[in-house]
């Protein structure tokens, strides 16, 4: 990423933030990333303001260089609200609960814990409201009293406290110790526990115990991200994975990670509540030694997650929902375990607090034409013909007002080529669907809209669809595909579908049996020659 020499001492604020300078990585907005740093050209960038070198911009977040490894995080705002209510047992005991046979009690306001000859006896705290891919810091101070064995603190999602999510460690003294961690929420409520692995025969006392929201730096608090990379592939492969990106709670429970493996090919990882949800693998041969390349990963935190190498390479798709990762701590060429920093370069990477996905993908909005009947959509069409990856967001029998909507709700897809189609000329009417394509084409810059489909079986709308059709085309010139020549070059010349061209109908030996949806065959040609006609527009 290329551009002018800076020449700043210290930071410059820049009103508004998409005047940033050229070389700060953007959407297809033109809204600049959240965070840059620009290793290979000791420059950085954060929240609307320029740093004339990479310090600079760690010291304003935080962060911390060691060698070739950047680490940010655990950032908790000054402001941020308190959610353990009596986390310094003002109240006495209240909600706090003693489980696994421990006994609890308020002794000279601090919690103390006691018991013998048990499994991890813990007292926890009360409910706190969490929300499923954020994360928490959690805050405490600790020590032995008259106990034998060491308390830690732990979190959890259950009143049970299993699974244990992360913890602090162990104090093994009499003598107060104050930590904090981040853990990732994995459920609506978390809980906190002063606990001892065993007894703890005698006593353990634990105080001011605290939970606040925690995010990667200040100006993120979205559980959407992106972040694009400029790297270098070392010179020789590791003997075990090392690590390119990592975003995480400060374990392995909740994360985003890229690690190249021995093999030479880059894993993508999302591991939520301890669980590994997807794994996405890039080839070794899209890579070789001593390259340099771009990764661009991307999620919108409840449906997709996303990847493109080199702009063209695609992996990773949308499911119904996806289970988020909490994480607050963002890290370039290295993790939490240790020893896995990565062994070649990273040039410069940009954070986003937002989807933003990458350009190549194809986006696909409209009615069931898009969602998908009988194995017949626009997704399997394109796939099936170019390289292109679909990511498809119809809406069965809705109308062109619903599928705006719909778009609006998706603004990190915006950047992806669109390709509408609504296969029912079924709006309130002709001057307020104009007034929506409008809108839509202003929504997503690179677009191409189908035209809607005159079937036997829907004679009635024929006449719209023809009125429809005829604006888009005259409105939107090769940014408008009519699919009727190209479902009419597929007559198989009986006479239903003659009889059907006769009457500038869809042949109906293109119709699955409801006469209202296309079959494979029908909506492969077509997506062919979608999937042409982006090329052509070079979307």
């Amino acid at each position: 990423m290329l551009g002018l020499p800076m020449t700043l001492t210290g930071a410059a604020t820049l009103h508004p933030p998409r005047g940033a300078p050229a070389w700060v990585a953007r959407d297809m907005a033109g809204m600049p990333a959240l965070l840059m740093l620009d290793t290979a050209n000791d420059r950085g960038w954060h929240d609307g303001a320029a740093y004339a070198s990479e310090a600079a911009t760690l010291a304003a977040v935080n962060g911390i260089s060691s060698g070739s490894t950047r680490t940010i995080g655990d950032y908790v705002a000054a402001d941020a609200a308190e959610l353990l209510a009596n986390g310094d047992f003002s109240a006495g005991i209240g909600d706090w609960t003693a489980v696994n046979g421990a006994t609890a009690t308020v002794n000279a306001g601090a919690l103390e814990m006691s018991g013998s000859g048990l499994t991890n006896p813990s007292v926890r705290s009360g409910a706190i409201a969490t929300a499923q891919g954020k994360a928490y810091r959690m805050k405490a101070t600790y020590k032995r009293g008259t106990s034998t064995v060491s308390p830690l603190v732990i979190s959890s999602r259950a009143t049970a406290l299993t699974p244990v999510g992360n913890a602090l460690p162990a104090n093994a003294t009499t003598t107060n110790t104050t930590q904090q961690r981040i853990f990732g929420a994995e459920a609506t409520t978390s809980y906190v526990a002063l606990r001892t692995a065993s007894g703890p025969n005698g006593t353990v006392i634990g105080d001011d115990f605290s939970v606040k929201e925690a995010t990667a730096l200040r100006g993120f608090s979205s559980m959407e991200f992106s972040v694009m990379l400029r790297f270098r592939m070392p010179t020789s492969l590791p003997a075990a994975t090392r690590v390119l990106f990592s975003f995480d709670d400060g374990g392995a429970r909740n994360r985003y990670r890229i690690g190249l493996n021995a093999d030479g090919t880059l894993s993508i990882l999302h591991d939520s509540n301890g669980v590994n949800r997807t794994t996405l693998t890039l080839p070794a041969a899209l890579m070789p030694l001593d390259t340099e390349h771009r990764l661009h990963l991307s999620s919108n935190g409840a449906t997709r997650f996303l990847a493109a190498l080199d702009e063209t390479n695609l992996f990773g798709g949308q499911t119904g929902s996806m289970v988020p990762a909490g994480a607050a701590w963002l890290r370039l060429g290295t993790s939490p375990a240790g020893g896995e920093d990565w062994m070649g370069q990273i040039l410069d990477a940009a954070f986003f607090n937002r989807e933003v996905a990458p350009g190549w993908f194809v986006w696909a909005v409209g009615d069931s034409y898009v969602a998908s009947i009988g194995g017949a959509s626009v997704e399997q069409g394109v796939e099936a013909s170019s390289s292109r990856q679909v990511l498809a967001t119809g809406i069965s029998g809705s109308a062109i007002a619903a599928q705006l909507t719909a778009m609006q709700s998706n603004p990190g897809l915006a950047g992806c080529p669109l390709v509408q189609w609504d296969g029912d000329a079924n709006g309130a009417s002709f001057d307020e669907d104009k007034t929506l394509f409008e809108a839509m084409a202003t929504f997503s810059p690179r677009h191409l809209f189908i035209g809607s489909t005159r079937r036997s079986n829907n004679a009635a709308q024929a006449a719209a669809v023809d009125q429809r059709n005829t604006w888009l085309s005259s409105r939107f010139g090769t940014r408008f595909l009519d699919p009727h020549p190209i479902l009419a070059a597929l007559s198989d010349g009986s006479a239903g579908d003659l009889a059907a061209l006769a009457a500038n109908r869809v042949p109906p030996s293109c119709m699955q049996g409801d006469g209202t949806h296309l079959t494979p065959t029908a909506m492969a040609a077509v997506g062919a020659a979608i999937a042409g006609r982006l090329t052509t527009l070079g979307f």
